[in-house]
């Protein structure tokens, strides 16, 4: 019995009209209509106030019996059916509202990290040219405290939301199967998110294209040092500003293409990310050591980058991290 057929049956059963059930969902009586001849599938919403209005589960409404064309096999011919995980409406939206939670936060703490070195910049700034009463490392050492303080507050945010998404790492990497429902709601989720995806992206990038003019004007016209530093410092907040929409949306863009198996979380994509997944992790943490051993040898030491220059090793690791990804995954092919 299919969804379209449950709810003919369970709105009888109650005595109700079509008009009648609508009021009780808040919604108009064609919507009625066509779910119930199978023209549209409920929201996600709607099938929870379905649920409640019929006192049943959300699984009863949209599982239907599998029938011998709905089993998967793999290449061999094995049956998939029982041994794969199945995704239930109840748990792929549970797995979408964290991940949209997930998305504030881990946005905020990537911002944190961008705004982390704003105040040494500028304390060095003021130190050097006078413009307050400030020792060099007097400057240093409190832009040094604010950079590491705000450092602090990120990485809870990466480590908790981290934590709170690993029950869900298998539908990530591994094989799964969605019960019936599952895909059509996600999908039409997808495609209401989707101007709110492109929107974020236009606008993020856009930014951070407004935020570099004045800096390039500030060099052409031989700007003095303290205005180069104060739009440099104006830069890193507009990039801050961005790269926040960037990740929230992409973030729960990437959570519906993972229940959809699409894009970035196709079978065949998981198991070459299966496959490459030891050589990111070697990758970033080389990064990261080299990070830290630039940056503190340059503000304790001298002669070489320090705080306030060494972030820029993070933008050259990740296109380097894109060209060797990218060299891997045509080597792929290849072999």
């Amino acid at each position: 019995m299919i969804l379209a057929e449950k709810i003919i049956l369970l709105r009888k059963k109650n005595g109700w009209s079509q008009e009648e059930l609508a009021q009780q969902l808040a919604v108009s009586r064609q919507s009625v209509s066509k779910w119930e001849g199978g023209q549209s599938i409920p929201d996600l919403d709607k099938l929870l106030a379905l649920s409640a209005v019929f006192g049943v589960t959300v699984d009863y409404l949209v599982k239907e019996e599998l029938g011998e064309n709905s089993i998967e096999y793999t290449e061999d011919g094995a049956e998939l059916q029982e041994t794969l995980p199945r995704i239930t409406v109840e748990e792929a939206n549970r797995f979408l509202e964290e991940y949209a939670r997930a998305a504030r936060q881990i946005a905020l703490g990537v911002s944190l990290c961008i705004l982390s070195p704003i105040m040494l910049i500028f304390l060095c700034m003021a130190a050097e040219t006078g413009l307050w009463a400030l020792s060099e490392d007097m400057g240093a050492g409190i832009g040094t405290g604010i950079l590491l303080l705000l450092v602090a507050c990120a990485i809870p945010l990466f480590i908790k939301n981290g934590i709170a998404l690993g029950k869900y790492e298998y539908i990530e990497k591994e094989d799964f199967i969605s019960e019936y429902g599952v895909e059509g709601i996600v999908r039409d989720r997808k495609e209401k998110f989707a101007p709110v995806f492109s929107g974020g992206i236009t606008f993020g990038i856009t930014l951070i294209i407004l935020g570099v003019i004045p800096l390039l004007l500030a060099g052409g016209f031989g700007a003095s040092d303290m205005i180069y530093t104060l739009f440099t410092c104006f830069l890193l907040v507009l990039i801050a500003v961005a790269v926040n929409r960037i990740v929230r949306v992409g973030i729960i863009q990437g959570s519906y293409q993972r229940l959809l198996q699409e894009g970035d979380y196709t079978k065949r994509e998981k198991r070459l990310n299966r496959r490459y997944s030891a050589v990111g992790t070697v990758y970033w943490c080389v990064v990261t050591s080299v990070y830290l051993a630039v940056s503190f040898k340059g503000s304790l030491f001298g002669g070489g980058w320090g705080w306030d220059k060494s972030w820029i090793i993070w933008p050259i690791a990740g296109i380097l991290y894109a060209a060797l990804y990218g060299l891997l995954r045509i080597l792929q092919k290849d072999g």
